[in-house]
């Protein structure tokens, strides 16, 4: 997917700031101050010390009583770093009390740098939009002829004295490339071909070929499954099948055409929310029913919804967001910009869809859609190009016929007369007696009818009896 490599290359680029000597928060600081600080300068604001926060610029920065906890540019004046430094155990930061370990001395050097930088300070890197840095000069064994990820590692080596490694063989270019790319050794006939071919593109020409290949899909779509928690089965009580695969499949498919990230994302997200979604679109929305299900009696279904609710915020900030909304779950997040009011705001996009969180032990509980096969999607297709301009021409035709040609409205029914008249006309006839089911439990495995696709699982109970409507089956919900 196209978004992928992207992510490697900003992985890399973020790296250059040290080799720059230019320290950034996000990189450089934001891991100091979290792992010491939040806890009690962070955004939870029933812990908070001193009414002090150092994850926001604005008020690590901000003049309290002639104070600043950072001072850009000056350190004289940074309180904070003075009480780091400090050896006196009621001021030293971080305190004796907190267990926490005095700040190491690359840890001193790098805050040390930032303050005197101007103490910059950046969103979180979730919200920070990208950007493309200069690439950096040649050195660490790079070549001004290299890829631009080498330029930025070569000058992140060079920094601490080291240097790229030799290239490797071209078998174990090739071996590192095709495990990379399909989870695959290459075999044998790919080997003596790539070793045989001597062009200078041959490298390229077979990352070129190996992205081609549907094992790259398959490869790479394994990853963003797990991540997502996809599983061909409901997870809890039972543990029965879910007939899911076809959303693994769409996964396989996205990679495999390198659909764009943001297409992937609102498929996903929403597809089913789209202006005259595709079939391809809903199924994308399969990622929201990766969840677990259930159909153990003792469950409530109330604290089940609510449970599914979380699991879908938590993914979704994960995945999309790069954040562990979870733990907002209970109280405002020590570390990362969430508070546990929009923790549960989150929730309000996931809470209400249309399936239940009872799954009633069957593969396919609703809301499902028909899948056809590959021959029949295409009649399907077909069928779908040809039915707008016949109803064009059907619109036209009806348009253009008399009024005399329209349906006469049905005549009123006249009263009955004679013998066949109630002999009191106000009286109405008795209501039919009310049917009594006898109420039985069971797992049900028939499949859900051709009209009920697409709409959610109903409540109720599944019941028998000579009374009870029935098609092929034994009892009805």
């Amino acid at each position: 997917m196209s978004f992928l490599p992207r992510v490697l290359i900003l992985v890399a680029l973020g790296n250059a700031a040290a080799a720059k000597d230019t320290i950034t928060f996000n990189e450089h600081i934001r891991p100091i101050l979290a792992e010491n600080c939040f806890a009690c300068h962070g955004s939870d604001a029933a812990h908070r010390k001193a009414d002090l926060r150092l994850d926001h610029g604005a008020d690590a920065t901000a003049l309290r009583d002639g104070i600043r906890a950072f001072a850009p540019g000056n350190l004289a004046d940074s309180e904070a770093w003075q009480r780091i430094l400090s050896t006196d155990p009621d001021e030293v930061m971080p305190p004796p009390e907190s267990h926490k370990s005095p700040l190491k001395p690359e840890q001193r050097a790098l805050l040390q740098r930032w303050i005197e930088q101007g103490a910059v300070y950046q969103n979180h890197w979730a919200y920070e939009p990208s950007s493309r840095p200069a690439l950096p000069a040649a050195a660490g064994g790079a070549k001004a002829k290299d890829a631009a990820i080498d330029r930025f590692i070569g000058a992140k080596l060079a920094a601490k004295g080291l240097r790229l490694a030799p290239e490797a063989s071209r078998a174990t270019l090739l071996r590192r490339l095709t495990l990379d790319l399909t989870g695959l050794p290459p075999t044998t006939a790919e080997l003596d071909a790539f070793l045989a071919d001597r062009a200078p593109d041959a490298y390229d020409r077979a990352v070129t070929r190996l992205l081609a290949s549907p094992r790259y899909g398959e490869h790479f779509g394994r990853y963003w499954l797990d991540a997502v928690r996809y599983a061909d089965t409901h997870g809890l009580h039972l543990d029965n099948m879910r007939n899911l695969w076809p959303y693994r499949d769409w996964v396989v498919r996205a990679f495999n055409a390198n659909l764009p990230f943001d297409q992937f994302t609102i498929a996903q997200l929403a597809g089913d929310q789209l202006p005259s979604p595709t079939l391809d679109q809903l199924i994308a929305t399969g990622y929201n029913r990766s969840h677990l299900t259930t159909a153990e009696a003792g469950a409530i279904e109330a604290e089940m919804e609510a449970r599914s609710t979380a699991d879908r915020v938590d993914t979704t900030a994960t995945v999309w967001l790069g954040l562990t909304a979870n733990c907002a779950s209970c109280h405002d997040h020590k570390f990362d910009p969430l508070t546990q009011r929009e923790y549960y705001a989150l929730g309000a996009f996931f809470a209400g869809l249309a399936d239940r969180v009872w799954d009633g032990n069957v593969p396919k509980p609703g809301p499902i859609v028909l899948l056809a096969n590959a021959a029949q999607q295409q009649r399907i297709d077909a069928i779908a190009r040809e039915l707008p301009p016949l109803r064009a021409a059907l619109a036209a035709r009806a348009s253009q016929l008399p009024q005399s040609h329209a349906i006469p409205p049905p005549e009123p029914v006249k009263p009955a007369a004679g013998a066949d008249a109630p002999a009191n006309p106000a009286e109405k006839p008795p209501e039919p007696p009310p049917v009594v089911y006898e109420v039985v439990w069971a797992e049900d495995g028939d499949l859900p009818l051709p009209g009920n696709f697409g709409a959610p699982a109903p409540a109720g109970e599944w019941r028998t009896g000579p009374d009870v409507p029935v098609v092929g089956g034994v009892r009805a919900l």
